[in-house]
């Protein structure tokens, strides 16, 4: 398997407006919330297990698919590129591919290949999906397939440093210690 093939746990279906997440703890997915406005997620959106991002969650991925899946189904993800985002104050990347077993995307092995009106869809879904919670999302453009990497590298060093404390239930205490030093700020 490419290296920038990964597995990621799917938390949303696309065509959700239901924002569901694999409980830290328990392991079992959870309904979050249901989305403020007429959203819906424009792609199969999910995690990658071992990881810690800066929002104190694991990484997010946001994947195109030809048609959803299912909460909790692991898919082969093969990563394009990154989404640089802010949300409410706090760096929260999400990562960005394609199904890697769907034929449909088989040409897409980088950014580029994505069609540009795809990609604004994403952006626009990020940029209003909390407008009504009142939170402000910021985008700070696009991460190549490099960069996506480095970024899915450094949080599963983060998650190794810091997995005993989150068993034992201390992600805000963590939350709270990096805001203090400045880190994962945006």
């Amino acid at each position: 398997m490419s290296k920038n093939v990964i597995p990621m746990i799917v938390e949303i279906p696309k065509g959700s407006s239901n924002k569901y997440e694999v409980d830290g703890v328990s392991g079992k997915i959870k309904l979050d919330r249901v989305l403020y406005g007429a959203n819906f997620y424009p792609g199969e959106y999910g995690m990658v297990e071992n990881t810690l991002d800066w929002d104190g969650d694991p990484l997010d991925v946001i994947s195109l698919c030809t048609y959803p899946t299912l909460p909790g189904v692991e898919v082969d993800v093969r990563i394009l590129g990154s989404i640089k985002m802010i949300d409410a104050g706090e760096i929260d990347t999400k990562l960005f591919g394609v199904f890697n077993d769907d034929p449909r995307f088989k040409s897409y092995e980088k950014l580029s290949d994505v069609p540009q009106h795809l990609r604004d869809e994403i952006e626009n879904f990020f940029l209003q999906y909390k407008a009504l919670q009142k939170k402000t999302v910021v985008i700070n453009g696009w991460g190549d397939q490099k960069e996506a990497l480095h970024e899915l590298e450094e949080c599963k060093e983060r998650f190794v440093e810091y997995k005993d404390r989150l068993a034992k239930g201390q992600r805000d205490m963590i939350l709270e210690e990096w805001k203090a030093k400045g880190l994962g700020q945006g």
